[in-house]
């Protein structure tokens, strides 16, 4: 019998949760969508699933500031990578950043990371930025 890795078993979590999320209050969903997630369930999902990437893979550099890395929820590190774009933050990530704030290796270090968890990551740490005084709407960066 084949074991499953962590990575299938938290996405295996995460798409039930999808599901079971459907119908979060009783008496909302009808026979017509009761597959179907909210676009907010949705989002919660994928900021979950962007978390739980972060922490594994991207909070040993991001938490504590390492080689120039800007940290969780910084939002003056933050301000000239997010006036960039989110879709060059996200072909930095990919690619590497070895800049004068900082360095960061292709995709963090992990090459079996991919683009679309990468953006999951993004998603989850723009999320920690306080956006009081900006536009508070996340558009997904586009691959």
């Amino acid at each position: 019998m084949k074991t499953l890795s962590w990575k299938h078993t938290q996405y295996l979590l995460f798409a039930g949760l999808a599901f079971l999320g459907a119908c979060y209050t009783p008496g909302q969903c009808d026979s017509n969508n009761s597959s179907k997630p909210s676009k907010e369930s949705a989002l919660a999902l994928e900021l979950a699933a962007g978390q739980a990437l972060y922490e594994s893979n991207c909070a040993g550099c991001h938490n504590s500031g390492r080689f120039g890395a800007p940290k969780l929820g910084n939002r003056e590190a933050w301000r000239l990578r997010r006036a960039e774009g989110e879709n060059i933050m996200l072909k930095k990530a990919i690619a590497g950043i070895d800049g004068k704030l900082g360095m960061m290796p292709p995709k963090g270090g992990n090459a079996t990371l991919t683009d679309e968890e990468i953006k999951m990551v993004i998603h989850y740490m723009i999320s920690k930025i306080d956006t009081s005084e900006e536009n508070p709407s996340i558009e997904p960066p586009v691959l």
